[in-house]
């Protein structure tokens, strides 16, 4: 296949169409600031940033005793009583 054949088009729509999912479901300001200690996991042993982000979670690995993807703390429109 040559650079002229819309097979060469294929990467950069998938890549397009992934990267307008991610933002679609980015979190909400602050719905990350979880303290190590308070995390609930989210992921797996080995998980990537990209994998846990497809899940809907954060993921931060500065702290290694703790989930490095877990869940968000909802966002005061998530929150109901």
């Amino acid at each position: 296949l040559g650079t002229n054949s819309s097979w060469g088009y294929l990467p950069g729509v998938l890549l397009t169409a992934r990267i307008c999912h991610l933002i679609k479901n980015m979190l909400a300001p602050g719905e990350c600031d979880v303290q190590p200690k308070a995390r609930e996991n989210c992921g797996y042993a080995g998980i990537t940033e990209i994998e846990c982000s497809a899940r809907q979670c954060c993921f931060n690995s500065d702290a290694p005793d703790s989930p490095w993807c877990f869940k968000p703390v909802p966002s005061e429109a998530e929150i109901t009583f």
